[in-house]
């Protein structure tokens, strides 16, 4: 007769569990963003906690502000606005965003706290800037506030830790520019001189340029004459009287050396892409004059009107 035994044995079953860090908190020395003083800011976050359980991960997000979406964040003063954006790079190429707009980790600020201390510290920074491509919007002061949150974990597991509101702000100047350029050109804030070159003079010879300002606060624009309105010979006391128009209005320019004679006024601001004013200027009678060569100079100032 054979037996058969069978035993029976009761183990313990293992539990695994993941030890992470506690008491995460995010720290800032810069709760205010003050875009006056430079367009491009580099803020920095200090992220900290007890990593002796162990160690984590973490991510920031960043809020659009008063804004709808990280496409138009800006900031406002009434019904104008600032726009700016908040980057990982100073290029502002890398858009950090917030949920539910977040799809990757390009999308926020990552860090990882290592195992091992009570009070474990690492510094993260982002990008806050100005869009400078229209620097003539209504002048004034602009202002934003947002919210940046800090998760710990990852992408695919986290919780919310702790959270701080950051100020932006911006006092837009007072503001008006001036380019001359050849006819139909465009606004060039480096291109302020134009010479109109009559060849053989010959009276009723026309020559022609623009002037184009951007401003935000109204222009005056104000032009003198070194010759008082007429063309002079380079060694003798010669003139040759010329004409000159500023968007089709003949401006008189006789005593302007001393002082200039107002040209054009507008209030407001001007088109992104600048006020243009077509200037021409005719020669005048030249039958008798002396031959050599003749010129003048016209200085064109310009100011806010507001």
């Amino acid at each position: 007769m054979r037996w058969l035994f069978l035993l029976l044995t009761s183990l313990p079953s293992l539990v695994w569990a993941d030890a992470f860090c506690t008491n995460m908190q995010l720290q800032t020395a810069q709760t205010v963003i003050d875009f006056f003083v430079s367009p491009a800011v580099n803020p920095v976050f200090t992220v900290k906690a007890n990593t002796n359980p162990g160690p984590c991960d973490f991510f920031i997000t960043f809020s659009y502000g008063s804004s709808n979406s990280y496409n138009n964040r800006s900031l406002k003063m009434g019904s104008n606005t600032w726009p700016y954006q908040i980057s990982k790079d100073s290029a502002g190429t890398v858009i950090l965003k917030n949920f539910p707009d977040v799809n990757s980790n390009a999308d926020v600020v990552t860090g990882y706290l290592t195992a091992g201390s009570n009070d474990r510290q690492v510094q993260v920074s982002y990008w806050a800037l100005l869009n400078q491509s229209n620097a003539w919007l209504t002048y004034g002061n602009y202002s934003d506030s947002m919210t940046v949150n800090l998760y710990k974990g990852t992408l695919s597991s986290y919780t919310l830790v702790d959270s701080r509101s950051v100020a932006l702000y911006y006092n837009a100047q007072k503001r008006v520019d001036i380019s001359v350029t050849s006819s139909g050109g465009s606004f060039d804030i480096a291109d302020t001189t134009e010479t109109l070159n009559f060849g053989n003079l010959t009276s009723g010879t026309t020559r022609t340029c623009d002037v184009i300002l951007k401003y935000n606060a109204g222009y005056v624009l104000y032009a003198s004459s070194q010759n008082n309105g007429r063309l002079k010979h380079q060694t003798q006391s010669q003139y040759i009287p010329y004409s000159i128009s500023f968007r089709g209005t003949t401006v008189n320019l006789a005593g302007s050396s001393t002082s200039p004679v107002q040209v054009s006024r507008e209030m407001g601001r001007s088109p992104a892409s600048g006020l243009v004013i077509p200037v021409s200027a005719t020669i005048g009678t030249v039958n008798t004059s002396q031959s050599g060569l003749y010129k003048d100079t016209i200085t064109l100032t310009v100011q806010s009107a507001e």
